[in-house]
Order: structure tokens, then C-alpha cells, then sequence
């Protein structure tokens, strides 16, 4: 029954990942500094929410999405820089809550989180994310100007998770209170 549950929320987190991901491009693709780098990408945010809710099940989730866009948005026929970058997609959000929770002792529930704690989550998110793609990119022959990518895409993924995040956050508070009205 586990592996269905893992097998349910790892297809979920995916195909709900690809949607919003499609999504972002129709809304702000106007706006993107070079190839997978945003001035604002909101599905940052989500695959910082999918790691709080869901933590591994999320990344492979992520992971999986990730590869696919990948793939077929940017790098056509080279399956090795869309592989990287699924796996960094995944992997940075989880980096972030393990850093969070081992080293910056915040509290990693949706319902704990405070607004320092949101910047701080997402910051460290952004940093890592960024850096970490940006150097895989320029290692790949995409990014040929590092520092200015890294940038704006730290920028783009700190806003995109902070409106995610805070828009999360606000659910869980209409939500809650409904519940308690009830």
C-alpha cells in the first residue's frame, strides 16, 4: 500500500509540476533573461512546497517533470543537460530544507513557517537552485556568461517561491479558519 501511496504522489507531484510549469510559460515567458533562467518563475515555488509537503516522493516527483520539460522545452536531442537539470530541479529544493532544518533550526511545516522563516527557506532555495543550474549550464555550453544567469536567476526563483509560499501559507490560514467556524 506504500508503494501505491509513493507511486500516487510522485505521478501527482509530476504531472501537477508540468501544468503549472506550462502555465508560467504562457503567463511570464515574456519575461526570461536567457534559456531556463526567469526574472520571475513561479514553479520555484512549487517545487519548494513539494518538498515541504512531500519531501523524497516531492523530488521524484520534480525530478521526473523536470526532465520531460527539459527536454523537450529547451534541449532538444541532448538528453544529458536535460537530465542535469531535472535532477538539480529536484534535488536543490531538498538541499534547501535539509540545510534549513540541520543548520538554520527552522521549523519545516507549512504550518510553522513564520515570515522570516519563508525568506530564509527561500533564499537559501534560490541560491542553491540557481547556482547550482547555472553552473551545469555553463559546464553544458549553454550559459555563456555565469555570474549575470546566476543573477537573475536567483532573483526569478526567490520571487516565484516567495509568491508560492506566501500564497500557500494564506490558503492554510482561509483554510484553517473554516475549519474552525465550522
Amino acid at each position: 500500500m506504500k508503494i501505491l501511496h509513493s507511486v500516487i504522489v510522485v505521478t501527482g507531484v509530476a504531472l501537477l509540476y508540468w501544468v503549472f510549469f506550462r502555465l508560467n510559460m504562457l503567463i511570464v515567458a515574456h519575461h526570461s533573461f536567457s534559456t531556463g533562467t526567469d526574472w520571475i518563475f513561479l514553479p520555484s515555488g512549487l517545487r519548494l512546497l513539494f518538498i515541504l509537503l512531500f519531501v523524497g516522493e516531492g523530488a521524484i516527483g520534480i525530478c521526473i517533470a523536470s526532465i520531460f520539460i527539459s527536454y523537450a522545452a529547451y534541449f532538444r536531442g541532448d538528453l544529458v543537460t536535460a537530465f542535469g537539470a531535472g535532477l538539480i530541479s529536484g534535488f536543490s529544493p531538498l538541499l534547501a530544507r535539509f540545510i534549513c532544518l540541520q543548520y538554520r533550526k527552522l521549523t519545516i511545516g507549512l504550518e510553522g513557517l513564520t515570515g522570516h522563516s519563508l525568506l530564509e527557506i527561500a533564499g537559501i532555495f534560490a541560491v542553491l537552485s540557481a547556482v547550482f543550474h547555472q553552473l551545469w549550464f555553463y559546464w553544458r555550453g549553454i550559459s555563456s556568461d555565469f555570474a549575470q544567469s546566476a543573477v537573475t536567476m536567483i532573483i526569478g526563483d526567490f520571487l516565484g517561491t516567495l509568491l508560492m509560499l506566501y500564497a500557500a501559507r494564506l490558503l492554510l490560514g482561509l483554510w484553517g479558519a473554516q475549519k474552525r467556524s465550522r
